[in-house]
């Protein structure tokens, strides 16, 4: 090391020129600028420590040119995993397993080429219509990547995401009216006798819009016979492995008081007499004590379906549908149906159920043109 004083334009400074050295690591650094001798070797010295422990701007960058897409799937999961939800997590973790792992786990990171990666996109948009949401989750791992400096450049900027496919003959959404009175026709009529709980919960739900995981987390001090009032406060969540749990409805929003009218309050009433496990705590629909599987309700739709030809081709998700199309229709205002539903915004309705929203416009348009001119 050499430590001297010099001249410049704006005067004498002391200047420092001399060699870190670490692990076979050796870097020559120039420095000037000191007000004196003393402050030149005492930055040197103190750069010596930090270059020692690989903390000096002069250290060279080492990217792990060995890390495959698995490895650092491993590492970004342990973070993630306590920032988001378990029902959020599994998820998350079933698109890895299903759509991303299989193709790229034994893929170095700095092996993945713009080319490859743009026909395994091409491949996903083909089979898949939401396939932009396991893009999404891939480009965010990669993201992580650049950050750590294992690869320069995350490849999505390098290719192009095709629009998602349309669908054609789209299944059907929700039912007409006169199939909303046949459905619940035949759960009054006959579907009452053969299983309560079930027919209990299909009702609610084609009557409310409820989500499934908000039916399945009801309980029964949620419940208002005096006034005829459901409080939805909580949902159920999907655990890793099959488990489930309490938790936080979707949104701010999805907490809401639902109206019920007296026919629903009855039915809750007698299904509430019914059961055993009708203390404040228990949860109305229930198997032993316990909360229904997540898939239960929807088995209880498709059998209603098969055996009386009603509701065909229908989820509960679809009798959410139904609810939003029904009210729309009967006059209801898209922030009425929005907040029923508890979407956070109006926009969310509108998205949703933007074939729906489009008649009602269309017929908006022609109200003028009945006027006599």
């Amino acid at each position: 090391m050499k430590v001297q004083q010099i001249e410049t334009s704006k005067g004498k400074t002391w200047e420092v020129d001399g060699y870190l050295i670490n692990d076979g690591q050796k870097v020559r650094v120039k420095k000037r600028g000191f007000d004196s001798k003393r402050s030149a070797q005492q930055w040197f010295n103190n750069e010596t420590v930090l270059f020692d422990n690989g903390e000096s701007r002069y250290n060279k960058k080492t990217t792990p040119n060995n890390m495959t897409v698995k490895e650092l799937y491993d590492i970004w999961l342990e973070t993630y995993q306590h920032s988001v939800e378990e029902s959020t997590l599994g998820k998350t973790m079933t698109i890895f397993r299903l759509h991303v792992l299989p193709t790229w786990q034994d893929t170095l990171l700095t092996d993945i080429q713009p080319l490859d990666l743009q026909r395994y996109i091409n491949t996903l948009q083909r089979d898949m219509q939401m396939y932009k949401k396991v893009t999404g989750y891939f480009r965010r791992l990669l993201d992580v990547a650049v950050k750590m400096d294992v690869i320069a450049v995350n490849p999505f900027t390098k290719i192009d995401l095709p629009r998602e496919r349309k669908v054609i003959n789209k299944p059907k959404q929700f039912m007409d009216v006169d199939e909303f009175k046949e459905f619940i026709a035949v759960l009054d009529s006959q579907y009452s006798q053969i299983n309560q709980q079930a027919y209990t919960l299909l009702r609610l739900g084609a009557f409310t819009g409820m989500r499934t995981e908000e039916l399945l987390a009801l309980q029964w001090r949620h419940i208002d016979f005096d006034n005829g009032y459901v409080s939805i406060t909580q949902a159920l969540g999907r655990g890793l492995g099959g488990s489930t749990y309490i938790k936080e409805p979707k949104s701010r929003t999805s907490k809401r008081t639902l109206k019920i009218d007296n026919k629903m309050l009855s039915v809750m009433s007698s299904w509430y007499d019914a059961t055993q496990y009708n203390g404040d705590d228990n949860f109305v629909f229930t198997h032993g004590g316990h909360t229904l599987q997540p898939l239960r309700p929807n088995k209880w739709l498709h059998d209603v379906s098969d055996k009386y030809g009603v509701a065909v081709g229908l989820s509960m998700h679809k009798l959410r549908h139904t609810w939003a199309t029904l009210a729309l229709d009967q006059g209801a205002t898209v922030k009425q149906v929005q907040t029923y539903l508890g979407h956070a915004d109006a926009s969310i309705t509108l998205n949703v159920y933007s074939d729906i929203t489009k008649r009602a416009s269309d017929e908006a348009g022609n109200i003028l043109s009945k006027i006599s001119i």
